[in-house]
């Protein structure tokens, strides 16, 4: 404790008796993280469409046979529909039996990926990439160099933990959920008599939207754990408030570019949008970031 007094009278000494310093340098965001995750989702995905690929020929087989079945020479419409109800049943229970497998193969081979460890590791360069930019960010304002091992071992452990078990919860239902939509457009689409090339393309179409859906999970969870990070490391050092400060460029939304340059207290998060309140970082797709403020009074840096 001694010296820590010491070091915080020495603080105020070097800064004209300040009591207070907001930080002078703004951390990067980690984008080599954030790349690294995207690569992983990008993979993710691939297995997802290496599965779909291999079953689209089946599905166009089982759509193609029934319309075939349904084709009336003689143009009467009404034993046309007649038909087809009789034997909607039966291409339903193949549609559904087929997508089951299709499920049951993709969450065979996602097994063999190894999700877990991967993302084990992407969390693992978010946290050095951010812990160097703390480093930066007390050694240009304060002047001061940490502890090189202090924010290694079991200091972020537990939240590391918890964010790659729920992203491992979060990565694991984007194919569910991409192939019960499938399922969906099928079901729908027989039903409303559309020809098989336009079944196919549409469900095309939904692979694309739930690929960029996976890359958008990718940047909003990195920008979350950056947040966690940074709100542990201040919280630990004694910081209680600290300075919004905004991306700096025209993708910033409104409600965060106003916060820009406000103060706000670690325990008393600002509101954002509709009555939602969060720290930079927190809330989803923002690249905002928290500028400690030096209480030089209270300070506690692993010096």
């Amino acid at each position: 404790e001694a010296r820590r007094q010491l070091i915080r009278n020495r603080l105020k000494q070097q800064h004209g008796g300040k009591k207070e310093i907001t930080a002078r340098y703004q951390p990067k965001f980690p984008d080599s993280a954030q790349r690294e995750y995207m690569r992983l989702a990008d993979q993710y995905m691939a297995v997802e469409k290496q599965v779909i690929l291999r079953y689209l020929p089946e599905l166009k087989k089982i759509l193609w046979e029934d319309q075939q079945y349904h084709t009336d020479a003689s143009g009467n419409d009404k034993k046309r529909k007649t038909r087809r109800f009789a034997v909607l049943e039966g291409i339903l229970i193949r549609l559904k039996e087929l997508f089951e497998r299709m499920l049951k193969e993709m969450e065979s081979t996602f097994g063999l990926f190894g999700l877990k460890k991967m993302l084990e590791g992407v969390a693992a360069l978010d946290h050095k990439l951010t812990v160097r930019e703390w480093k930066k960010t007390v050694n240009r304002t304060l002047g001061l160099n940490l502890l090189e091992d202090y924010y290694s071992g079991g200091f972020y452990q537990d939240m590391l933990d918890k964010w790659v078990s729920d992203n491992v919860d979060l990565i694991r239902t984007i194919p569910h959920e991409s192939l019960r939509k499938m399922k969906e457009i099928v079901y729908q689409a027989y039903m409303d008599g559309k020809p098989t090339t336009s079944i196919v393309k549409e469900i095309q179409r939904q692979y694309g939207r739930d690929k960029r859906h996976a890359r958008l999970i990718a940047r909003d969870q990195i920008a979350k754990l950056n947040a966690a990070i940074t709100q542990r490391q201040q919280t630990d050092a004694g910081i209680i408030r600290y300075r919004w400060s905004d991306s700096r460029d025209e993708r910033v939304r409104n409600s965060h570019r106003k916060l820009n340059g406000c103060i706000f207290r670690w325990d008393d998060p600002p509101e954002t949008d509709a009555g939602r309140k969060c720290h930079p970082g927190q809330d989803y797709q923002c690249r905002c970031c928290a500028l400690a403020i030096f209480d030089l009074d209270n300070i506690d840096l692993p010096v």
